[in-house]
């Protein structure tokens, strides 16, 4: 279970030889002038205090600097106050760290992406079946169908814009 302060919930982005941390309690100067000299002995540091973020970048064939980096981390951030109120007792704490929990919000994100993407995609199909059946039926029902096929295929590029358009 992840705790919204747990310093894992800070890990926004981990690869070889690049990791990136933002959190809102690295907003507050202090904490981050802490966290910025201990990461500064170990790997070269990129950051911004107003946002709460740094980027950390070391030689990816060093196998164990990940794990140094974490544990920096984890020591530095044990010693943090918490930058919110306390859970309330009857609050899922479960909940809470999964709302929190950037990863989580990337992951439900995607997951209504791809729901919308495959209801577009069986409306394409069925819009463009439906409009070669038509053919012979009514002008009036063709062209519905086209109408319906194009929104599909329109909210499909829609969720994809970004390939789309690169």
């Amino acid at each position: 279970m992840t705790r919204p302060n747990d310093h894992t919930s800070a890990l926004v982005s981990v690869l070889p030889g690049r990791i990136r941390l933002r959190h809102r309690m690295l907003r507050d100067r202090s904490r981050y002038a802490v966290l910025d000299a201990r990461l500064r002995t170990l790997v070269a540091v990129e950051g911004d205090p107003a946002v709460g973020s740094f980027l950390l970048r070391y030689d990816p064939a060093d196998t164990a600097m990940e794990a140094r980096i974490r544990a920096e981390v984890a020591a530095v951030w044990a010693t943090m106050a918490p930058a919110e109120p306390p859970e309330s007792p009857t609050a899922d704490p479960e909940a809470a760290a999964t709302a929190n929990d950037p990863i989580q919000r990337l992951r439900r994100r995607a997951q209504t992406r791809s729901t919308i993407n495959r209801v577009a995609k069986l409306g394409a199909l069925a819009g463009m079946g439906g409009t070669v059946a038509a053919l012979g039926v009514s002008r009036k029902l063709h062209a519905q169908m086209g109408v319906v096929a194009i929104a599909a295929t329109l909210t499909h590029l829609a969720v994809h814009w970004r390939r789309t358009f690169r």
